[in-house]
């Protein structure tokens, strides 16, 4: 890898999303076009099927962007982490440090178990990054929070089940001890 180029490391709850989704709405999308075709070729009506073939194609668009645009970067100056539209830059001055553990470690207290869903459920043995932020900043870890919200913030941790979670929290680590290691 390029010295200084951001490496993405993508969030499982997107990938999670979107192969669930193309297959169900994919195979929807498939029938419907199925369906204006014969319609057509027995010169029938289309009009009625084609506010649905719309929706769906965008509740697909949806799922690929939502997989595409999740994601946890390391970038040369700081941290980010998008999920669609929330995100958040975390200077690695403001981290103390990253671990991996299974994911539904960050939901056994009883006042976080309300946010487990059936992605966090399919995902709990899975390993996740913990990246924990600097509890003397604060303002920093409440913003981290109404950015990325509840589920992905667990206290002073930023909580995200990713693809290659050992590669991130090798890269990570070498970040957090300075370039002179």
């Amino acid at each position: 890898m390029i010295q200084g180029a951001p490496r993405r490391f993508p969030i499982r709850y997107a990938i999670q999303r979107w192969n669930d989704g193309k297959w169900f709405y994919g195979s929807f999308f498939i029938i419907l076009l199925v369906l204006v075709a014969v319609n057509l070729k027995q010169g029938q009506q289309i009009a009625s099927f084609i506010p649905v073939l719309v929706l769906d194609l965008a509740i697909l668009v949806g799922f690929w962007l939502m997989r595409s645009f999740s994601y946890v970067e390391i970038a040369e100056d700081s941290l980010r982490v998008r999920y669609l539209f929330r995100h958040v830059e975390l200077p690695y001055t403001a981290l103390s440090r990253v671990r991996r553990q299974p994911l539904e470690v960050a939901f056994q207290p009883p006042e976080r178990r309300r946010f487990v869903n059936r992605f966090v459920r399919r995902l709990a043995r899975e390993p996740a990054a913990y990246i924990r932020l600097d509890r003397r900043q604060r303002d920093l870890v409440e913003q981290t929070e109404r950015q990325l919200g509840p589920r992905l913030v667990a206290g002073a941790d930023v909580v995200v089940p990713l693809i290659d979670v050992d590669e991130f929290i090798a890269q990570m680590k070498g970040r957090l001890r300075g370039p002179a290691s």
